[in-house]
């Protein structure tokens, strides 16, 4: 009687097991149909735009004077 049992819990053990892998296989297949339905309509509807990239250019040579003036406090500040 016990063997049975061992073996119904067993094969109960493997079909649950073996539907939630099935589940989790089309979920990941339903995902990625979505990701590619909502990625095409997102592009169409709102497309990305360029980002102007001269602004930081600018700015670069007054931030290496500022990291610098940084960098020189934190040291003067060790040394009291």
């Amino acid at each position: 009687m016990e063997g049975s049992v061992f073996a119904k819990s067993i094969e109960l053990m493997v079909v649950g097991m073996g539907m939630t892998f099935a589940f989790l296989i089309i979920q990941v297949f339903i995902m990625k149909v979505l990701e590619f339905a909502v990625e095409g309509c997102l592009n169409k509807w709102f497309p990305v735009k360029e980002a102007a990239s001269s602004a930081p250019a600018a700015a670069s040579a007054s931030d290496d004077k500022v990291k610098i003036a940084i960098a020189l406090a934190a040291a003067k500040s060790m040394m009291k």
